[in-house]
């Protein structure tokens, strides 16, 4: 454990038995991975994916945001800021019930009381259990720690690194921090030990991790650590086996967006009306609808809708509406805002709630994350395939185009804001490539005076030390190891 926080949280699924005592049969087993499901529901497209987009320059500050993440907004927070605490305890959270599962797990599968058909759901729920652990410490690497380079990521430090489920105030046996090379090595050991154990085959929209839900964070961590033949090739055998189909129609991917249907999702989280109480981070943040109409606290960047042909784009049409703004600040107006998270009628009853369920996993990921691999391998040839095949689905009236060098990335990197507009890509996305912003009311506000009053004008190079999130007070407070690992410039 790494913390009081991280450890003193840990809470029981669906039981009041002591922690100790909640794994003792395949019924327990399944509790924990609907538990690791739960976890991650509300993680994914949650306040942290929307703290990140804030901080990535793609969307400018509303006159109506009411300080909204602004800390994140002006680059001014600090280690007692409340995400960044959010961020680590929470995947430390999930990191400790996974330990414990993976533990106790192991034991059942030596009881002869225990049949072999529930031994291997208890292998499928360890599974879970090892892909959850790999997602959390991929996270806790992508927000606390620098970019992979292979060339020093041994020299570079990583996160603490847990094992075990071992609660309690003692702070002896918490650890500091491992190099950035031995927390991405875990990262791969636990996919492995995912890949054997997860053999559930994938479906379109499946709610449960399944065989190819591993596979997409594979090819993920693989592009993390510079393997671009790994990545190139589970990405591209995620698209060759067919499962999963681009949507090209204009209705049918509007209607992807709105009811949760389509041909596209890899991981798509279940929900139901009965336990469903408001709209993600995200979709609270860019629409805010207030009775009938919009009052976003954030607006995309002009940069960021001038990318779109806003004619024979299917995506334009589906993210972003034009309609009345209920403006506080300013009289009410006409204009356009993300409407990315519109509501599933199912989801609610009477006005929209912004709810719909959260893809976590798109097919479409994988194109870019395909074309973006093959061109750094030098594959350029491939990597424009993967790129025309999407717009063509994308793009109406679309025909093929070849790039090469930096203008293939540009293409590839522009290719992503387009598709993955605020789904919480954009701040790893940049950190990976290396690349700042700059913002200005001038040149991004999509409304010149519905903008904040601080904050708007800001520029920020890639060396800027606050792409890497602080280690928070909590934890350099609690873990004597910790000490004098706090990252730079904090």
């Amino acid at each position: 454990c790494c913390s009081l926080s991280s450890c003193d949280m840990d809470l029981t699924p669906e039981t009041n038995i002591a922690t100790d005592e909640s794994v003792r049969n395949v019924g327990d087993c399944e509790k924990y991975s609907n538990l690791f499901h739960a976890e991650w529901r509300g993680y994914i497209q949650g306040s942290i994916a929307a703290t990140e987009l804030v901080q990535s320059g793609q969307v400018v500050a509303t006159s109506d945001y009411g300080n909204t993440y602004g800390a994140y907004y002006r680059w001014d927070f600090q280690i007692t800021d409340g995400t960044v605490q959010s961020c680590w305890s929470s995947n430390y959270n999930y990191i400790a019930n996974a330990n414990l599962l993976i533990q106790k797990a192991a034991l059942l599968l030596e009881d002869p009381q225990i049949s072999d058909a529930d031994k291997q759901q208890i292998k499928l729920y360890m599974g879970h259990a090892y892909f959850s652990r790999a997602m959390a410490y991929r996270e806790l690497a992508l927000h606390f720690c620098k970019d992979y380079n292979p060339s020093t990521a041994a020299s570079e430090d990583g996160v603490p690194l847990v094992d075990t489920y071992n609660p309690g105030p003692n702070a002896e046996p918490y650890p500091g921090r491992s190099s950035l090379q031995e927390t991405y090595q875990h990262i791969v050991n636990d996919l492995t030990k995912a890949e054997e154990y997860v053999t559930t085959a994938g479906v379109v929209n499946s709610t449960k991790i399944t065989a190819d839900v591993v596979q997409v964070l594979k090819a993920r961590v693989a592009l993390d650590m510079e393997d671009y033949t790994t990545a190139a090739n589970v990405a591209q055998a995620l698209i060759s086996k067919g499962t999963y189909t681009l949507i090209s129609d204009p209705a049918q991917y509007k209607e992807m967006w709105l009811n949760d249907t389509g041909t596209e999702a890899i991981w798509q989280f279940y929900m139901e009306l009965k336990n469903e109480e408001g709209p993600t981070a995200l979709g609270s943040m860019l629409s805010g609808i207030i009775d009938k109409f919009a009052r976003p606290s954030y607006m995309a960047s002009k940069k960021v809708t001038d990318l779109y042909d806003t004619e024979n784009d299917i995506r334009y049409g589906a993210y972003f509406k034009t309609d009345t703004i209920d403006a506080q600040t300013v009289p009410d107006f006409v204009g356009t805002y993300c409407n990315k998270w519109p509501g599933n009628p199912a989801l609610y009853t009477g006005k929209p709630n912004n709810m719909n369920k959260t893809k976590a996993m798109r097919i479409s990921e994988m194109y870019l994350l395909g074309a973006e691999a093959y061109a750094k391998a030098g594959n350029e040839g491939a990597a424009c395939g993967l790129l025309n095949d999407l717009r063509k689905a994308r793009i109406s009236g679309w025909t093929d185009q070849t790039y090469s060098g930096d203008a293939l990335m540009k293409e590839i990197q522009d290719e992503r804001t387009r598709e993955l507009f605020a789904e919480g890509f954009r701040f790893s996305d940049m950190k990976r490539w290396g690349i700042g912003f700059s913002r200005s009311v001038a040149e991004d506000a999509p409304v010149a005076n519905y903008v904040a009053t601080q904050g708007n004008d800001l520029t920020k190079d890639a060396s800027d030390h606050m792409w890497v999130w602080p280690i928070p007070k909590d934890e350099i407070d609690t873990n004597p190891q910790i000490k004098g690992q706090q990252n730079e410039g904090y």
